[in-house]
Order: C-alpha cells, then sequence, then structure tokens
C-alpha cells in the first residue's frame, strides 16, 4: 500500500549539462511503497539554459515545478524555499549535478527511514565516474580514499558521508532553516540531524549516486580548502568545537587507504 508521500527538491544553478541525467534517473524510480507527489527545481540565477533542459521534462510529468529565480540568492536560499514549500511525508534534497545508479535508491531511503522512526536524516554512496584526464583521475580517487576512511568511522556515521543529498522526515526538514550565507548545507544538516541523537543519521551503503570530479588542479585545492576549512569554520560557528568530533579522521588510516589505492590502480 503506497500511503506514504515523497517530495524532491532540486537546487540548481547552470546545471543544463547535468540536470536531464538527475531527472531521467528520479522519473525510473521503482515507487512500491510510496508516492513521488512533486520535484521542485529552483533555478538560481543561471545564464544557460537550465531552464529549457527542466521545461522538456515538465511539459511531459505535471509532478515537476519550477521556479525560475533570475537573481542568483544562493543554494542555502534555495533549499529553505523547498523546506517551505514541500508538503509530503519524507523531503529528498539533491545537488543538480548527481545522478542515481540504480531504480532502488529512493526506495531503500525510504525504508531506512520508515524502519527507524528516530532517524532524522539517511543518505546513498557517492561515486565519482572517472575522467580521462590525470587531474580528474587524481580528484576521483582522492573521493574513494576518503570514502574507505570514513566508511570506518562509526559505520558511515559522520560529516563526510553527507555530500549533496539529503532524504529526511517532515517532522525534522520543517524544524529549522539554513542560515543566511551558510557554507556547508550538507553539514549543516547533518549537525542539526545529530545535535540530540547521535544516532539519527544512517547511511545506506549498497546504493550510490554518480558524480563528476572536479578537473583542475586549481579547482580541486579549492574543493579541498574548503573541505577540510572552511566547512569546520562554518559548522563551529552554529554548534560549536564539540561537533568537530564527527570529523575526526586518523591520519594512519588516511595513509594507508591511499597506499591501498596507488597499489591496487595506479593513476596512468
Amino acid at each position: 500500500m503506497r500511503n506514504l508521500t515523497l517530495s524532491i527538491g532540486i537546487p540548481a544553478h547552470n546545471e543544463e549539462q547535468s540536470i536531464p541525467l538527475l531527472l531521467e534517473s528520479i522519473l525510473r524510480q521503482r515507487c512500491s511503497s510510496f508516492v513521488l507527489s512533486e520535484v521542485i527545481v529552483i533555478i538560481d540565477g543561471s545564464t544557460d539554459k537550465t531552464y529549457d533542459a527542466v521545461k522538456k521534462f515538465s511539459q511531459h510529468d505535471k509532478r515537476i515545478t519550477i521556479i525560475n529565480r533570475k537573481r542568483r540568492a544562493g543554494k542555502a536560499d534555495a533549499l529553505n524555499l523547498i523546506y517551505t514549500r514541500a508538503s509530503s511525508a519524507y523531503l529528498l534534497t539533491i545537488d543538480a549535478d548527481l545522478y542515481f545508479e540504480s531504480d532502488l535508491a529512493l526506495e531503500k531511503m525510504i525504508q531506512r527511514l520508515k524502519k527507524n522512526s528516530r532517524l532524522n536524516l539517511t543518505s546513498v554512496r557517492h561515486k565519482p565516474i572517472m575522467p580521462k584526464s590525470f587531474m580528474g583521475k587524481f580528484a576521483a580517487y582522492s573521493h574513494l580514499i576518503l570514502e574507505d576512511v570514513f566508511l570506518k568511522i562509526n559505520n558511515g556515521n559522520n560529516f563526510y558521508s553527507v555530500m549533496g543529498m539529503e532524504m529526511m522526515p517532515k517532522r525534522f526538514y520543517k524544524s529549522f532553516q539554513l542560515p543566511k550565507y551558510t557554507l556547508s548545507d550538507q553539514c549543516y544538516v547533518y549537525a542539526k540531524a545529530t545535535s540530540e541523537n547521535r544516532y539519527a543519521f544512517s547511511l545506506v551503503n549498497d546504493e550510490f549516486a554518480y558524480f563528476m570530479p572536479v578537473q583542475t588542479f586549481y579547482d580541486w585545492r579549492i574543493l579541498s580548502v574548503r573541505s577540510v576549512k572552511g566547512d569546520k569554520e562554518d559548522v563551529v560557528k552554529h554548534f560549536g568545537k564539540g561537533i568537530l568530533s564527527s570529523y575526526s579522521m586518523s591520519k594512519t588510516m588516511y595513509f594507508r587507504s591511499t597506499l591501498k589505492f596507488f597499489i591496487k590502480s595506479p593513476i596512468n
């Protein structure tokens, strides 16, 4: 019996190339125990043809709603609008440059939340599309090495597991708004979800979302600095230094994972 409803919210800025893959992967999902009631796409000041790309889907599927904002207000503001507009029992927010590997991802996340009423948050693993360039491969392996480590920390229950996708029950997503100029929405949401219950997050380990790694050293460096420094400073500002325990990662574990991957799959 499909009496549960799911809303999906997608903030998008200049994603004309990637968002069709995401929408296709959403619309092919099996909905055995729930009804996909709406897909809200917030186009945030895009200067490309993101609107046209989404419009092609909305013309054939009335569940897709487009909010086309001419002036960019930022991702946090777009997510807050999604939290306000969504009305379903569950909400999935997902970055426009991701797409699901299988057609069971939504079903498994729904079931994870349904079976444990104490959970506030769930997500799936992220899998890099292996680029052809050396720098692209380097960025992809950087993620795989990091994942090999963080999956061993609290069974994946930590900041690193929540990248660009969060599924939440209504009682949680209606309980907060992201502060203005939040740098890392995923870290804020994870910290909020686990602030009163350390085990209010659960990762679905056997489902994946694909993403394209950065292609240049400059972009990789910016992403690394933000992840190592900026995201931590931002979440500490809202939740205090105690929250950094969820960032704790052994240098020995990281070294072992690095060694394992470069012996197994050297970059060439």
